[in-house]
């Protein structure tokens, strides 16, 4: 818990760091008498839409466990889930098999059977924002390349992943190195997980549902705008938003930070024609009703569990038992 503190803390600063920079890029002044033209009464509704995000990605988290069996509680499943929020700042949001350790603590589920559904859940959310960023393609004819290559990038992964004849060499490779072979199975047991997960009817299934769950992202950008009494199209703030999204992910960055920020910030100023000052402010408050807010929330999942402290806190005083992933 210490570390992850450290960790949480250094992730605040370099917000802030990026907050400072997207403001002295725009002008202070401008952003500041920009951000004085923001209708506080619209932030309940823009984060409201950002928690039915939520609520439909635990639709797909609970589809996703239902696929390799396994079975929890709807508040324990529900919990966990918020939990993995707060690790949306860590890079590549590799800090979500949290998710994996709670469940390996609270129904001895091996990390590995469990890991690939993190996997899958990055994968499905990558397609669906792709999706969302075409719907501007036609508008503003910008980032073809760069959609079109993670798309194939993905793509593969999913093709190596549902063709054992592809991977399995490489498992009979690492069999036969003495520094290898203790973890062949475990390699064995996250590539069959993934497998059973990506299948063409789960991910035609998942990859909806973040269409959905992300569009009432893209929505509350929209209103984001609308406080601030500036008139941008939904589709402009959805290509923005979702294709930031991908840069922010692609990134590896810790929450994307300073990538998504400033891609939004220049789509919004170089494609879409948003003021410096607007834009700045946008970009700021979007960010903190998402991803920081999914931070809070993520946070507020762990501590009001008294069940999933203790868990952590037994992780923190076992170092030799952390390491562990079956």
């Amino acid at each position: 818990m210490t570390r992850l503190n450290k960790k949480l803390i250094w992730t605040i600063l370099l917000g802030l760091t990026t907050i400072t920079i997207l403001s002295l890029a725009a002008d202070f002044r401008e952003t500041a008498e920009a951000l004085k033209q923001f209708r506080l009464v619209f932030l309940p509704l823009i984060v409201g839409l950002t928690f039915i995000n939520y609520l439909l990605r635990f639709v797909k988290w609970q589809y996703f466990l239902k696929v390799i069996n396994i079975e929890l509680e709807l508040k324990d499943s529900f919990k966990i889930f918020l939990s993995g929020l707060a690790m949306a700042v860590t890079p590549g949001k590799v800090g979500e098999l949290l998710k994996s350790v709670l469940l390996k603590e609270l129904k001895g589920v091996p990390v590995s059977r469990t890991a690939p559904v993190i996997f899958a859940e990055r994968l499905s959310d990558g397609f669906g924002l792709i999706i969302l960023s075409l719907s501007g393609m036609a508008m503003f004819r910008y980032g073809k390349e760069v959609l079109l290559g993670v798309a194939l990038v993905m793509a593969l992964l999913v093709l190596v992943i549902r063709t054992p004849r592809f991977y399995r060499p490489l498992i009979g490779l690492c069999s036969r190195m003495p520094a290898a072979n203790r973890f062949t199975r475990v390699f064995e047991t996250l590539l069959e997980s993934a497998g059973e997960l990506l299948t063409f009817r789960s991910l035609l299934f998942t990859v909806a549902i973040s269409v959905i769950s992300w569009s009432f992202e893209c929505i509350a950008f929209y209103y984001v705008f609308v406080g601030l009494g500036y008139k941008v199209p939904l589709l402009a703030a959805t290509f923005t938003l979702a294709f930031s999204s991908v840069v922010g992910a692609v990134s590896m960055l810790p929450g994307g930070l300073g990538a998504a920020e400033g891609s939004i910030m220049g789509l919004l100023v170089k494609v879409v024609g948003v003021p410096a000052g607007t834009a700045a402010v946008a970009t700021i408050i979007i960010r903190f009703s998402t991803l920081w807010f999914g931070v809070v929330v993520g946070l507020a999942a762990m501590v009001t569990s008294r069940r999933f402290i203790g868990i952590m806190s037994d992780m923190e005083g076992t170092p030799d038992e952390k390491g562990a992933v079956n």
